[in-house]
């Protein structure tokens, strides 16, 4: 880590994420997965005496390991949430490890309090010697066990985590690969034997689920017969950070939604630093006297055209849009799904009324448009973000999919 730490903004190196927002870097996602280790070992910044990642505070502890993380990586916007879960569940097994190593319930607290690890803040090891030997640290202890037991698979993929892999068979593969696919994968040894007798079985369950036509063709059908979904609201073999709705739903997660919309806007102003580049060279080569060069300068009218394959049809349910700007009907302002046209129905506990739909904003593009109608704290197109709001019928676009920027 020495060599990570005395990188400059310079020399740092820049780390490729996927749609979900996940590292997927595989010539740098080692180094980068130990940096973050790092952080989640430094008492300064993750104390390890707090009981729970997400009472450890924003500021300055949570805010101050994103800026290192960012003044050693290239980080694309919208990726902090991955890289605070990441350090957080890095933090949550480092107590696991020290609890297993250096703690011993049948000694008595001074003799624990004795055994402080290296490199542990002694102060921190007390706090936690003494809320493991509490009622509460006991029942706590006993929940997590239980929990671990319901857990019968153990992946065998290593340090790589499953974005990686998810890549890596991709690739091989040419196409996206299914669960099935990824348990097979994940869940066998290098030889391609199962684990054990219990992934084996569950491999010849999904095997013939395929065989006998019981499931559908994707090969996602039969491993959630199989399986089963994932609990809260996650999705199995994804990885890190990933929701069911990321995956399965039509409309992604806020989280997912909000990560889009920080990569558009990443995108458009690298796009924007390109084109006042290329003036500036237009500017140049006028003042050195090679009109010839000058014949294409960029201007706003001509630099970038946008699409106008979006045709106006019909608005209806369940339709893919372009929203267009209430004070600059020719700007595009944010793309959306439709969820009802029904005039009678209620956005934020008002009719939607004859002239207007209800909408889902999934990429908001002009962050600062202002809404037709407020809803709570939700004023401006950005807060709206995985939200329904209303907006007239006549400023809307059927999306068919083409570029729109």
């Amino acid at each position: 880590m020495p060599k990570v730490w005395g990188q400059t903004e310079e020399t740092r190196k820049r780390i490729s994420f996927n749609k979900f927002g996940q590292p997927n870097d595989k010539e740098h996602m080692s180094t980068f997965a130990h940096f973050l280790g790092t952080l989640a070992r430094n008492g300064k910044y993750a104390p390890l005496n707090v009981l729970r990642w997400d009472k450890v505070p924003e500021k300055p502890n949570k805010e101050q390991m994103l800026q290192i993380v960012k003044d050693k990586f290239e980080i694309p916007l919208g990726c902090e949430d991955y890289i605070l879960q990441s350090i957080g569940k890095k933090w949550r097994n480092l107590k696991t490890t020290l609890k297993a190593k250096y703690f011993d319930s049948k000694l008595s607290l001074d003799e624990n309090l004795r055994n402080v690890p290296n490199r542990v803040n002694e102060s921190h090891w007390n706090d936690l010697v003494k809320h493991w030997l509490s009622k509460e640290g006991i029942e706590a202890s006993k929940k997590n066990k239980e929990s671990r037991s319901h857990q019968p698979y153990t992946h065998r993929t290593g340090q790589r985590g499953f974005s990686i892999i998810r890549e890596m068979e991709h690739e091989k593969l040419g196409h996206e690969p299914t669960l099935s696919h990824m348990f097979m994968t994940c869940y066998s040894k290098k030889d391609g034997t199962p684990a054990n007798a219990l992934v084996g079985e569950k491999i010849e369950q999904m095997k013939m689920l395929h065989a006998s036509g019981a499931s559908s063709d994707n090969g996602n059908d039969a491993y959630y017969k199989v399986i089963g979904n994932g609990k809260y609201g996650r999705v199995n073999l994804y990885g890190l950070g990933v929701k069911a709705a990321d995956v399965n739903g039509t409309v992604p997660s806020r989280k997912a939604s909000h990560h889009a919309a920080l990569q558009l806007q990443a995108r458009n102003e690298e796009l924007q630093k390109e084109l006042n580049e290329l003036r500036s060279i237009v500017r140049e080569n006028r003042m050195q006297g090679n009109p010839s060069d000058s014949s294409n300068a960029l201007t706003p009218n001509n630099h970038v055209q946008a699409s106008t394959s979006v045709t106006q049809s019909p608005i209806e349910a369940g339709m893919d849009v372009v929203l267009m700007s209430i004070t600059n009907p020719s700007e595009k302002v944010a793309l959306g799904k439709v969820c009802s046209v029904d005039p009678s129905t209620e956005v934020g506990d008002e009719e939607l009324g004859p002239n207007c739909c209800e909408v889902t904003i999934q990429v908001p593009i002009v962050w600062e448009e202002r809404l037709i109608r407020s809803y709570g704290s939700f004023k401006i197109m950005g807060d709206a973000t995985g939200a329904s709001i209303a907006w007239p019928l006549s400023l809307l676009l059927v999306d068919h999919g083409e570029d729109q920027f």
